[in-house]
């Protein structure tokens, strides 16, 4: 499993290099009819251009004519110009309606018009922020509240216009959908696949990429998601993959395709903050992720101590007496300790039971052993209480029986790990390790 696992992160990164803009992986709008000048629109100039044509005062290019043919007869007439007149007069004024992506070559936003309001989501943090929008011609005005932003307009149809903002940035707005899109909703994030499928996908707000694990295969695509159903769009001619999302728990869900395959997804956002690893925002110390000997919070951390209070008060009804045996390690402390073992057993065996400096939960301040750290505690009382119980309080059995070629480390009855209640009931009721529950490894790399 764990060259598995290094093989699929791995591929996280590849899937995120496939990651293209909204405007690269659909393509950019093709010449429009009517617009004569070339500038994106459809607009008065276009109309001016045409009627120049057609009372003789200028000569018109091939693709200028083929464009100036709004009734498709064959011809460039007067019957076009006033087809132009009319588009152009009804794209004056008008305000868009809905959800619409804005994307230039770098990054997309997310805008919702309701009227004469509306909010603008930032694509990759999901921060939001208000507006009123006004509209004069080709012109509309954005007022924040703190400050407002004009833009001109440029429609390319009823479903998308260019628009260019006071700046010089230029951006298109595609229209998603007629409701209100609900970012929190969103599959943003990186996530590994396992199932009849293996795939790696990396996807912000609604565009995103994957990468096939067993063909080395990736494509782009663009995704809508209606309750459990989720359509995939990969490029302007390609056909709609549909599937059904089922929601596991939080880092998990899956996805029952048409064709009869299915995913199960785990969500992996890595991300390392001051030399700490967070994965889903869980800070993680096992044999691949270290923590910098500088990282000392000085002891057990207030939430995990008070949960531990909880928890022993909650045994202690129940008859029994558990205490902290070992709590909060340093790394130097650590590191005596680890050295200690090897010299006694040797470092194979000592790393079968004990961390190296730098990779042990203890100096997390989030880890604690119960009572007894030896095996003559596995039978006790206690120690089928913990295994039973610890969850409720936020704890979960970090090293458990059968598991040690994925944790790394041998069956520890008393070394409980604090996540807090929502996640450790999560983690308890999958059956899994931590490290099968957010598809990391722990494997020294030394």
């Amino acid at each position: 499993m764990g060259k598995m696992l290094v093989k699929r992160a791995a591929a996280v990164l590849t899937a995120a290099a496939l990651l293209p803009s909204a405007l690269t992986a659909y393509g950019a709008a093709p010449a429009m009819t009517g617009d004569l000048n070339g500038d994106g629109s459809v607009n008065i100039s276009d109309a001016v251009l045409l009627g120049s044509y057609l009372h003789g005062r200028m000569q018109f290019t091939r693709e200028q004519f083929a464009l100036s043919d709004i009734n498709s007869d064959g011809s460039a007439d007067s019957l076009d110009l006033a087809a132009l007149r009319f588009i152009v007069a009804a794209n004056s004024g008008r305000l868009p309606h809905g959800t619409w992506i804005a994307s230039d070559d770098v990054s997309a936003r997310y805008f919702w018009f309701d009227g004469e309001k509306g909010t603008v989501t930032d694509e990759e943090t999901g921060a939001k922020k208000s507006f009123r929008i006004s509209v004069d011609g080709d012109c509309f005005t954005f007022d924040y509240g703190d400050a407002s932003e004009e833009a001109r307009v440029s429609w390319l149809g009823s479903k998308a216009f260019n628009i260019t903002w006071s700046d010089g940035r230029l951006e298109t707005m595609r229209c998603y959908s007629d409701g209100p899109l609900n970012y929190d909703d969103l599959l943003t994030g990186q996530w590994i696949g396992s199932g009849t499928v293996n795939r790696v996908y990396d996807i912000k707000g609604v565009n995103g990429s994957y990468l096939d694990t067993g063909t080395n295969k990736g494509t782009s695509f663009r995704y809508e998601k209606d309750g459990n159903d989720l359509y995939f769009h990969t490029g302007r001619n390609a056909g709609t993959a549909h599937a059904v999302i089922t929601p596991v728990d939080s880092v998990h869900i899956d996805l029952a395709w048409d064709d009869g395959t299915s995913e199960r997804l785990t969500k992996h956002n890595v991300e390392q903050i001051n030399g700490i690893t967070y994965v889903n925002g869980i800070l993680i110390a096992n044999k691949t992720y270290d923590l910098p000997s500088t990282y000392n919070p000085g002891g057990i951390l207030p939430e995990a101590q008070a949960a531990f209070n909880e928890m022993k008060a909650a045994a202690a009804r129940d008859g029994l007496n558990l205490w902290i045996c070992s709590g909060f390690r340093s790394y130097s402390y650590q590191r005596d300790l680890y050295n200690s073992y090897v010299n006694r057993d040797g470092k194979a065996k000592a790393d079968t039971f004990s961390a190296r400096p730098g990779h042990s939960e203890h100096q997390t301040g989030l880890a604690m052993d119960i009572n007894m750290a030896g095996d003559a505690f596995n039978n006790t009382r206690e120690a089928k209480w913990i295994a039973a119980h610890c969850a409720e309080y936020g704890f979960i059995l970090r090293y458990p029986q059968g598991k040690q070629d994925i944790t790394g480390y041998k069956y520890e009855s008393w070394h409980v790990r604090y996540l807090g209640k929502h996640l450790a009931a999560e983690v308890t009721d999958s059956g899994l390790t931590l490290e099968e529950f957010l598809c990391i490894d722990s494997v020294y790399k030394y």
